[in-house]
């Protein structure tokens, strides 16, 4: 399975490219490292991992649940 970065605030780093937020990753630990340094605060600017085969959920950087 691959997954991709969303989230509803732009995605950028101080660190790491541009492309890093656009690209498909291999896992889902990968994503979640990668999605997190793209918010200032993931807590409060949510941050999700989302399968791209099946356009699901599978990790957000929030407790709210995904509507």
């Amino acid at each position: 399975m691959k997954y991709r970065i969303e989230s509803d605030f732009p995605l950028e780093s101080d660190w790491l490219p541009a492309k890093a937020f656009t690209q498909h990753y291999d896992s889902t630990s990968e994503a979640k490292a990668i999605a997190i340094e793209g918010v200032d605060n993931p807590d409060d600017q949510e941050v999700r991992a989302i399968c791209v085969e099946t356009g699901e959920v599978v990790w957000r950087s929030t407790d709210e649940e995904y509507e």
